[in-house]
């Protein structure tokens, strides 16, 4: 999965929907991946250009990119 086939994904999720994101892919999306500030800076903004927020779920090892249900 790249960038733009996530982003595709996320712009066609309803509000409220998520997107969750392995800890494996999340590195090849956002390197090096988790832990890492400039790699969760690059995933908020990527989030937040798609009207979406960022939950990390360490105790899943999974990223979540949830739509919020004010946009569409």
């Amino acid at each position: 999965m790249t960038r733009d086939d996530l982003k595709a994904k996320i712009q066609a999720m309803a509000p409220g929907q998520y997107a969750s994101i392995p800890y494996d892919l999340y590195s090849d999306l956002f390197p090096p991946g988790e832990p890492d500030e400039p790699a969760r800076d690059a995933c908020y903004n990527f989030a937040k250009s798609l009207g979406c927020r960022v939950e990390n779920k360490p105790e899943m090892q999974e990223v979540w990119i949830v739509k919020d249900a004010n946009r569409t």
